[in-house]
């Protein structure tokens, strides 16, 4: 986690506006303190739809220390530096791989007719960070 943390802060992907965050298990979520509320908001909307998942990700996560991050920019500029084509694209949210990592990172905080887009691309994120790293830990096991 600390290593983590460092090569977290050193990346493209961190903003010196993130003063903030929501540790659980591999689940990473770092925001600007006037995003606290979107950024519960957030929280509790995957503790609500993903609860099997999660259990599932944080026992992966023990082997693999591996994170999954969710990132809440505080202006366009901040999101538009941290991802590859972002200026060209208008998405309010984007995924990359990151090493052995996965980063979500939102535009800005969504309004409420908009969570659904939130909650489909997270469940496609934590998808594929279930995938790489259950076989990453089956692997390391051999």
């Amino acid at each position: 986690m600390k290593a983590n943390y460092s090569n977290l802060m050193q990346s493209k992907y961190f903003s010196p506006a993130f003063n903030s965050a929501i540790f659980d298990g591999p689940l990473r979520i770092y925001f600007a303190q006037f995003h606290e509320s979107f950024s519960l908001k957030i929280y509790f909307q995957i503790l609500n739809e993903f609860k099997d998942q999660l259990i599932r990700a944080k026992e992966i996560a023990k082997s693999s220390h591996s994170s999954l991050f969710i990132m809440i920019y505080p202006s366009q500029d901040h999101f538009t530096l941290s991802f590859d084509g972002a200026e060209d694209n208008d998405a309010l949210i984007l995924r990359e791989k990151w090493n052995q990592d996965l980063v979500i990172g939102l535009r800005q905080p969504l309004e409420d007719d908009q969570m659904h887009i939130f909650v489909e691309e997270f469940r496609k994120s934590l998808g594929l960070w279930l995938e790489l790293n259950d076989s990453r830990v089956q692997i390391a096991a051999l």
